[in-house]
């Protein structure tokens, strides 16, 4: 905004004085004329740039394209902000962004998948897909796509999200894919038929004694309705009836806005949840609590929260903190407190994310860049530096996964399908301990086990909401519900030893 201010000048009869103040325009003018000298700057700039273009398609000793050089331009351009949230979206990261957030749907086969050995390996088939009727399995090697090899860091440069492109597609079209699966000594094409797939963000579960758990990955335009279906369903007869309720954000980066409001209006009934205050008026928004709740005031609530909390997930966060509805438990929050806005370039040259705003919580506090702090602190356990080089030289070395994986090729051929129960492969990993030590690992066996285990599930399809015994923060919170310590986490900010 440009602000104007008279001048009284006194009657002066030097005429030097007069012809000086006859050269020196108002303030608003002068303002006016510092920002013609910018865009005419600007616009200089614009054409040597250009110039600059035209310059590298005529002389440069290899072809060029321009494409790629004005979308350089615009990346510089906007890193100039100085704003790791600001950025420009090429078209096809427009589209990914507005499949996977905005819509939380896409046309595909609906698979999970991984980069693995240069391939892409499928963690699992999602049911009712196009993937699970086709027999596609947990394990199995994707090597190729419409007859095109797949290799993922190679020379080709290829990296999962150019493979992902090409899976993804219209609903109702075909792809091929060229599959390698454990016992088969030949890879085998199959065809799919694309259809809708749905991205899930929200998943639950009943735990002991009328505790109910759900987590949430990120904030998508369909997580308010997955969270509503599963809050009834741990609400319901038939889970006996929820009386307390472990609410995870941990490692959630956020994602729209309105969606972690409605969140914590579930929570919430009356106040102003959010609230968001930027240059531009029209960036100021105040977000209130409707006066209906999903979520009983009955039902005890503990928040999940770590330093990968983030965005939205600190939205919720902090309105459920300043409103005293339920108790943070875990370690700092990471301390996004800005909001962007996705502006659609013209004739269809992707999108620039720009920060518009900064949001506060309840209280009026802004977190940005200091996060929040929870009620009760709880670390995650931390491995020693020792520990930490000798689990990470197993995972280079891809002992553990190597054993697992061919444990599971044994039992495949000896039963003629996939194994379900790790305590059987548990039995043997006084191997997996000996080759370790023969190659100078020294690994207590629960972690090496630990290990084992998650390579075991994403193989054979298992995916367990959490690992009870390796998570120390869902115990501490289920012991904190267990014996009634959430009233006294509201007061000021507790640690607790373990």
């Amino acid at each position: 905004m440009v602000y104007s201010r008279k001048y009284t000048v006194p009657i002066i009869a030097f005429a030097a004085v007069v012809v000086s103040l006859l050269f020196i325009p108002p303030l608003a003018d002068r303002d006016a004329l510092s920002d013609r000298n910018s865009f005419r700057n600007a616009r200089m700039l614009v054409d040597a740039l250009d110039e600059a273009v035209r310059m590298a398609r005529s002389n440069y000793y290899k072809d060029i394209d321009a494409k790629k050089m004005y979308e350089g331009a615009i990346k510089g351009a906007l890193a100039a902000l100085d704003d790791p949230y600001t950025f420009y979206l090429p078209p096809v990261d427009q589209k990914r962004e507005a499949e996977n957030l905005y819509h939380a749907k896409f046309g595909g086969l609906g698979i999970r998948i991984y980069a693995d050995k240069g391939l892409i390996k499928i963690s699992r088939p999602l049911p009712n897909t196009p993937a699970m009727r086709s027999g596609l399995q947990s394990g199995d090697y994707i090597t190729k796509v419409n007859g095109a090899s797949i290799n993922i860091g190679g020379p080709g440069g290829q990296t999962l999200d150019d493979v992902v492109d090409v899976l993804r597609g219209e609903i109702g079209t075909d792809v091929t894919i060229t599959v390698r699966r454990r016992g088969h000594p030949e890879p085998f094409d199959v065809t799919l038929t694309r259809a809708e797939i749905k991205i899930d963000s929200v998943a639950s579960t009943m735990l002991e004694d009328g505790i109910g758990y759900i987590q949430i990955h990120n904030f998508t335009g369909r997580t308010y309705e997955e969270f509503r279906k599963s809050l009834s369903q741990l609400l319901s007869v038939e889970n006996g009836g929820m009386q307390s309720l472990i609410l995870d954000l941990r490692d959630n980066p956020g994602g729209l806005l309105s969606a972690a409001k409605d969140i914590a209006d579930a929570f919430i009934s009356e106040g102003i949840i959010v609230s968001t205050k930027g240059r531009k008026r029209k960036f100021n928004q105040e977000y209130p609590a409707t006066p209906a709740v999903l979520c009983p005031p009955e039902v005890d609530l503990v928040v999940l929260v770590n330093g990968l909390s983030a965005s939205g997930s600190e939205i919720v966060a902090g309105a459920i903190k300043d409103s005293r509805r339920g108790a943070l438990l875990g370690t700092k929050t990471f301390g996004k407190g800005v909001v962007q806005q996705r502006f659609p370039l013209t004739g269809g040259s992707g999108a620039v994310s720009l920060t518009i705003s900064t949001y506060y919580t309840p209280s009026g506090v802004s977190i940005n860049e200091t996060g929040i702090e929870p009620n009760v602190v709880v670390e995650s356990e931390k491995l020693d530096t020792a520990t930490a080089v000798m689990r990470n030289k197993m995972r280079v070395g891809e002992y553990a996964k190597d054993f697992v994986e061919k444990w599971i090729e044994e039992q495949e051929k000896q039963t003629g399908e996939a194994p379900t129960d790790f305590s059987k492969l548990e039995e043997d990993l006084p191997q997996l301990m000996a080759t370790l030590e023969e190659n100078e690992i020294i690994l207590d066996f629960e972690l090496v086990k630990f290990d084992a285990r998650r390579y075991f599930d994403a193989n054979v399809g298992l995916h367990p909401l959490f690992y009870l015994d390796q998570d120390n923060q869902l115990r501490e919170t289920i012991q904190l519900i267990n014996t009634g310590g959430i009233e006294q986490a509201f007061a000021p900010t507790a640690t607790t030893d373990l």
